[in-house]
């Protein structure tokens, strides 16, 4: 959903998409935390922060002569969709490199902590922003029941994560093609990107599992 409106806190002016990422990311942590434990919601706290991280630092290469003249332009600027897209690829491959993580609960921390993080902020987006009813009915409905079922389903060894995966890709696709900015957009991009990294992630897990005489 596109931001049409803005919002007064603490005498900063935020635009809605901003309010939308922060509950997104909070109940995200909360699901990992209830459904998975303490160890893999920091998994993903330590995957956002890299991604935000990254994304607030690659304007030096987006706009290096901006941060050249004025260095504190970092701290309200950000390198827009290339950085983001790249901070999520830095995240996942500290992840699939890692010697530490060698578990599928990492696979399905990430997928979890992804699919609520994107379905709170694409109902939040809905509610706060103006848009045909149709579309914020069916994003608020579509999104809300991925989440619920990922939420069920994260540990059902029957629902392998590449299933997960592509039903998520799937239904943001389906709801993508009736917004604006269509295929396009900062969502979209990170929701295919960020799967097919937890897809490579769980297949190396599993293959690594597979290598030591185990059975997922």
């Amino acid at each position: 959903m596109p931001v049409t409106d803005y919002f007064l806190l603490w005498k900063v002016t935020v635009p809605s998409s901003w309010i939308a990422a922060v509950i997104g990311f909070i109940l995200a942590w909360l699901a990992v935390r209830t459904k998975l434990g303490k160890s893999a919601a920091d998994l993903f706290v330590d995957a956002l922060f890299t991604t935000i991280i990254i994304w607030k630092l690659s304007v030096i290469v987006t706009d290096f002569e901006t941060v050249r003249r004025a260095p504190m332009a970092i701290l309200y600027f950000n390198g827009g969709m290339f950085g983001f897209l790249l901070g999520i690829l830095i995240a996942a491959l500290f992840f699939l490199f890692s010697r530490k993580l060698n578990s599928p609960t990492v696979s399905q921390a990430l997928l979890l902590g992804i699919i609520s993080a994107q379905a709170v902020y694409q109902v939040m987006m809905a509610l706060l922003n103006e848009g045909t009813l149709i579309t914020r009915v069916i994003t608020i409905v579509m999104f809300a029941v991925i989440a619920i079922l990922a939420f069920i389903h994260t540990e059902n060894e029957r629902v392998p994560v590449v299933y997960a995966t592509g039903l998520f890709v799937a239904v943001h696709a389906f709801i993508a093609a009736l917004q604006p900015a269509g295929f396009m957009g900062i969502p979209f991009s990170a929701t295919v990107i960020s799967s097919m990294l937890v897809v490579i992630i769980s297949w190396r897990f599993t293959q690594g599992k597979e290598t030591d005489g185990g059975i997922r």
